[in-house]
């Protein structure tokens, strides 16, 4: 019905669309979201590169430069998108390995607690307390 034709990315947005799937899919970078302004922080504190990605603007630091620039707000949404994508990844697995701490916690009480018993179990040695009556017990 309506073609809408999607436009073609700039080259500095094709650039930065390069970085920030890198730099999101690193799991040596901090991810972070401010709730309020909806800005996303993307920290590699190795290299010294911060980059913001806030509504209609990005920004991308280190010690000695400033790359500044607005932006059509559907193309920080999609950088948005990219971040979050790779953080519920991120949150997925440290929830995976959390509960397998917690799986693991409880095998090594459960097995405590077996060893515990079995400590207290008396086997005891029926036969050898009978008397034995013309050799049978």
């Amino acid at each position: 019905m309506f073609g809408l034709k999607k436009r073609e990315l700039t080259e500095d947005e094709k650039y930065i669309k390069d970085i920030i799937q890198y730099f999101s899919e690193n799991d040596n970078v901090k991810k972070l979201i401010s709730p309020i302004s909806e800005e996303y922080f993307l920290i590699d504190d190795e290299n010294q590169i911060y980059i913001c990605i806030g509504n209609g603007n990005f920004s991308l630091s280190n010690h000695k430069f400033l790359y500044e620039k607005v932006f059509n707000l559907s193309f920080t949404e999609e950088l948005k998108k990219q971040v979050r994508h790779n953080m519920e990844i991120e949150m997925q697995t440290l929830k995976k390995s959390l509960f397998k701490n917690e799986t693991d916690l409880l095998d090594k009480v459960l097995n405590i607690v077996n060893n515990a018993k079995k400590g207290q179990i008396l086997n005891h040695d029926f036969v050898s307390n009978k008397k034995l009556v013309h050799g049978q017990a």
